[in-house]
């Protein structure tokens, strides 16, 4: 089991290991939205604060989204991320409204 901490709502979630993000995220009380979930739209932007060697590779999609120097400071897509194992804590942006 894999844990993930969502500190931007600080919401824990335990998870089974190899579960995409997006298959969980809308059950959970966070506020992280998700918007085309192909990679193209950048709505579930996160940042990996801890645990990014425990997430699955950068996706293609996420390679032409993102900038290279966002990759290397830990963004992703969530709509791309699988939970691979561990502990992971992802944070975003709140969108307003």
């Amino acid at each position: 089991m894999a844990k993930v901490f969502f500190k931007t709502d600080n919401v824990t979630h335990e998870v089974e290991d190899g579960t995409p993000l997006m298959d969980f995220c809308e059950e959970l009380d966070v506020s992280l939205s998700f918007g085309c979930t192909e990679g193209t739209c950048g709505v579930c932007e996160v940042t990996v604060i801890k645990g990014r060697e425990n997430l699955s590779r950068i996706t293609e999609e996420e390679k032409d989204y993102l900038l290279e120097e966002d990759l290397e400071d830990g963004m992703r897509l969530g709509c791309q991320v699988k939970i691979r194992k561990g502990d992971i804590t992802l944070k975003w942006k709140k969108v307003k409204g």
